[in-house]
């Protein structure tokens, strides 16, 4: 018997990403037991990415002007224009690692009416590093270590019920982590969200000390807007403790990977981490609770 066809609306994100962006594409057109709509949220690239998808098509693209974009924005955006009951999220760089990612998420949605949303494991690229590998361990192969962060869903390579996220837009005022506060709030709702580890998809980057530090600081500072209680107002409990209990946990860790000789890395590696955390945590907390303010949350700045 034939299997019928799911059909969904693939809404991707894309920035720079024309190396790896044949095959995105080419494993998306690769999915079988889905048919699909690919809507594109263009934000002005000046890698050849545009010209990229113009040779490949499209059922609808946005070029977005120079600094514009925000992921709740376009997010919300391409699942309200969808026709279609499933809308599927996949970064340009997310390259799917089988013909049945997008199935198989699917059929996880479809099968549990209360199911909101479904999402990927993901795999570190060949160029990733040891640090890169460890979180990426952690976060996909042994995701029950993560605690509340568990059943999150992550929107790399990922799946909603249209109908879900009618009742539960994304929150425009979040800059980042509006993966996790949107999966928060469907659970609040009564949804489930299912973590499909058989769909496989190659997406990571090695990010730098500033980079680790402003994403893990626009992270903290978007939870803030679901925290119970206030972050530590001291370095010592905020930033200090958390950091040894972390390098000490990520040692046991690489010795599981047979990688312990890595462990020399960790206290120059989580240090911005938790540190962003610490600074971005107390900010939000100022933002959105102390002075309940719905604007957009506060963010760390670049460094050139």
């Amino acid at each position: 018997m034939v299997e019928p066809l799911h059909p969904i609306t693939v809404v991707m994100r894309s920035y720079n990403d024309a190396r790896l962006l044949p095959h995105t594409l080419g494993a998306l057109d690769a999915q079988e037991g889905v048919t699909t709509r690919l809507f594109v949220f263009e934000s002005a690239s000046t890698d050849g990415s545009k010209e990229i998808f113009e040779r490949h098509g499209y059922d609808r693209i946005v070029h977005l002007e120079p600094g514009s974009y925000h992921s709740a924005t376009v997010l919300n955006q391409g699942t309200e224009w969808a026709e279609t009951e499933l809308v599927a999220y996949v970064n340009s760089d997310a390259i799917m690692m089988s013909r049945r990612v997008l199935r198989l998420l699917a059929d996880a949605i479809v099968a549990d009416e209360r199911c909101a949303g479904a999402f990927c494991r993901q795999i570190v690229r060949p160029d990733a590093t040891p640090m890169t590998r460890l979180d990426y361990f952690t976060a996909f192969d042994n995701r029950h270590e993560l605690g509340s962060f568990a059943d999150k869903m992550s929107l790399v390579c990922s799946m909603v019920r249209r109908s879900a996220w009618e009742g539960n837009r994304f929150d425009g005022a979040l800059t980042f982590s509006e993966d996790y506060v949107w999966s928060h709030r469907a659970q609040l709702q009564g949804w489930r969200l299912r973590y499909v580890p058989e769909a496989v998809v190659e997406h990571s980057h090695n990010y730098g000390a500033d980079e680790l530090y402003r994403r893990h600081f626009g992270d903290a500072a978007a939870l803030a807007c679901i925290r119970d209680t206030a972050p530590s107002s001291s370095a010592l409990g905020g930033v200090v403790l958390p950091w040894t209990r972390r390098c000490l946990r990520d040692t046991w860790r690489l010795a599981r990977m047979g990688a312990f000789t890595e462990a020399w890395r960790l206290p120059a590696y989580r240090w911005p981490m938790l540190l962003g955390e610490w600074h971005g945590a107390r900010a939000g907390w100022r933002h959105f609770r102390d002075e309940g303010r719905s604007d957009p949350q506060p963010v760390a700045p670049r460094v050139a």
